[in-house]
């Protein structure tokens, strides 16, 4: 699913993907959410997002293809990070929560049972960029992690995509 595009070519490293990935998030700060709201590849700005959309247009823009929707975000090629506690994640990881609105997909997951409902940008500093809409805050923000409630907020898996 990744796609070789000018960065890559010109062999940016993973640090300098990773300043752009979140100063691309960073930017995002203040746009509305949208559930399902449709991401146009071409389109060079986004009016609302959802937290797949999200994800898949900041990657897109370090040249990263990622599929549509969390649960195939989820399982697509990366690396698996060990520990839910924040321990070992690093600037740029994709967490996956189990959110309010989730989807089980066992064949993607053989042998574990995988809900997954939410994801969100880890930048480091105990924190994340996502688009969210519950009780307390609505669009693409940034929280920390222990401020997202428990449940719906619960990790259930880390994902390293560079």
């Amino acid at each position: 699913m990744k796609r070789l595009n000018n960065m890559e070519a010109s062999g940016i490293s993973r640090e300098e993907k990773i300043k752009k990935l979140i100063e691309t998030a960073v930017s995002l700060i203040g746009r509305p959410y949208e559930y399902g709201a449709y991401l146009n590849p071409a389109a060079d700005k986004k009016i609302a997002f959802d937290c797949s959309s999200f994800i898949q247009y900041i990657f897109g823009k370090v040249g990263m293809e990622l599929p549509r929707s969390t649960i195939l975000q989820a399982a697509a090629p990366g690396k698996e990070v060990s520990g839910k506690t924040g321990d070992e994640m690093m600037p740029g990881d994709v967490i996956f929560f189990e959110g309010n609105i989730g989807h089980y997909r066992h064949d993607l997951f053989p042998g574990r049972k995988i809900f997954v409902g939410h994801a969100g940008l880890f930048i480091g500093n105990n924190r994340i960029i996502h688009a969210t809409n519950n009780v307390s805050v609505s669009g693409v923000v940034g929280q920390f992690l222990n401020e997202l409630p428990a449940p719906p907020y619960n990790i259930v898996l880390i994902k390293r995509f560079f």
